[in-house]
């Protein structure tokens, strides 16, 4: 992968902890890391808010469906693996 160099300014004091905490690793694999578990939760988020409006914009009667569906699975699935 193409690495591109950057400059960031941050606390002193959370750039101590975080070389404490770093355990071998370099000040650059510590900001990756951090960048890619940022975006996993920025991209977890926003799925959480695609379902949220999802279920926010069904009908009372696609609410009940559902929640039938949702009762009928686990005894359905009971006893197929039973």
């Amino acid at each position: 992968m193409a690495k591109a160099k950057v400059s960031v300014t941050v606390d002193r004091s959370l750039l101590r902890k975080c070389d404490r905490a770093a355990r071998g690793a370099t000040r650059s694999e510590v900001f990756e890391r951090a960048l890619e578990r940022w975006l996993r939760s920025v991209h977890q988020n926003s799925l959480e808010e695609e379902i949220e409006r999802y279920y926010s914009s069904l009908s009372k009667a696609d609410r009940e469906e559902d929640s039938e569906w949702a009762d009928l699975a686990p005894r359905v699935l009971g006893e197929t693996w039973a």
